[in-house]
């Protein structure tokens, strides 16, 4: 038998969870910056005493372990998942403090620091979710783990179907998977609610993005528009790092040497970009659609990964706009991609298979 060191087991919903502990620390530091620089850096506190972001961290993080350990309910998970994120946000953001020796908040590399953690989070997520591979061992223990939800009133239809789908995937015959098959046959599902007016305005909000995505004129909004980014960020960077014979001046914080590392480093990046967004426009004159749009991933990714680091150092969290317009466009391009995909796969099954000889 194995030990249960050698033996982990992920379980089925981990990425899920990891996914919202991620949004949940991203969207708290960035509700932390906005609100310091509205109210002017407020001290918590008085006289001699700050109450420091990392103690609040903290607490979240000690909520959000306790409530994995007191409760057995599935929506302990969840809640332990965004608190816990919320908590690191609150840790994380006290980052210039703690690697400087005058525990200086406004460091200036702490930006894309943090930058550069989230981005390991998120890859590291990216990893996992392709190692996953549901096993019996993994099925079976996953079944066994939704079985609680039974007695707490939370094994609803989707429940349901997620156990069905596992007990596929287990050894059938395996004594145990067998009565668990039964057991579940004898569960009186919870009823569905209705849709939230939130949800409701979320199906919306989908659904009117798709109808966006499907319109004729997206795609060559889309390539105007990055080639337009291209284009300003290239002339940009040119401007800054020749400035037409000028001299590069110093920022605050900012030595002389660093800054030129820190524009050579972004003038790099930011020419690798328009590289491969004017390879994207050769492949899309010559009708090769899926090229192109891999090209203009490659473009997008080069700046969220690369780019955005020394513009973090440069224009501090404020590079979050343009990270965000990123983003947008990362997501326009691989809403094209998966249509043109779709109206290939229509396309190729739709023609007529070859005749035969004779």
């Amino acid at each position: 038998m194995k030990g249960h060191l050698s033996n982990p087991i992920y379980r089925w919903d981990a990425i899920s969870k990891l996914e919202k502990f991620l949004i949940a620390a991203v969207v708290t530091i960035l509700i932390i910056r906005t609100q310091l620089w509205l109210t002017n850096y407020p001290q918590l506190g008085g006289g001699s005493i700050h109450i420091a972001h990392l103690l609040w961290g903290g607490l979240f993080m000690l909520v959000a372990v306790w409530f994995s350990l007191i409760w057995v309910n599935r929506w302990a998970r969840n809640v332990s998942a965004i608190l816990g994120g919320i908590g690191f946000g609150f840790f994380i953001d006290e980052l210039g403090k703690f690697i400087t020796e005058d525990n200086d908040y406004f460091f200036r590399p702490a930006a894309p620091i943090i930058y550069l953690v989230f981005i390991v989070l998120f890859l590291v997520i990216r990893h996992l979710s392709g190692r996953i591979k549901v096993g019996p061992d993994m099925a079976l223990a996953n079944v066994l783990d939704l079985l609680p939800s039974t007695i707490t009133g939370e094994f609803g239809h989707r429940e349901k179907d997620v156990a069905d789908e596992l007990l596929q995937r287990a050894d059938r015959s395996d004594p145990r998977v067998v009565a668990i098959r039964e057991y579940l046959e004898t569960v009186e599902l919870v009823p569905e609610r209705p849709p939230t007016r939130f949800s409701r305005t979320i199906a919306k909000v989908r659904e009117g993005l798709t109808e966006f995505t499907e319109w004729r004129l997206f795609e060559p909004l889309v390539v105007t528009v990055l080639i337009v980014w291209a284009v300003t960020s290239v002339a940009g960077v040119i401007e800054v790092q020749f400035n037409f014979g000028g001299l590069i001046e110093k920022e605050d914080g900012l030595d002389s040497g660093t800054l030129q590392i820190v524009e050579w480093g972004r003038t790099i990046s930011v020419l690798l970009s328009g590289l491969f967004v004017g390879l994207g426009v050769w492949k899309m004159l010559r009708s090769d659609h899926q090229a192109a749009y891999r090209y203009f991933t490659t473009a997008l990714l080069i700046s969220i990964f690369l780019t955005r680091v020394f513009v973090f150092l440069e224009a501090q969290f404020a590079a979050v706009f343009g990270l965000g317009f990123d983003l947008l466009l990362l997501f326009a391009i691989s809403a094209l991609a998966a249509r043109d995909r779709q109206q290939s796969v229509r396309f190729e099954g739709g023609r007529p298979a070859a005749s035969g000889a004779g």
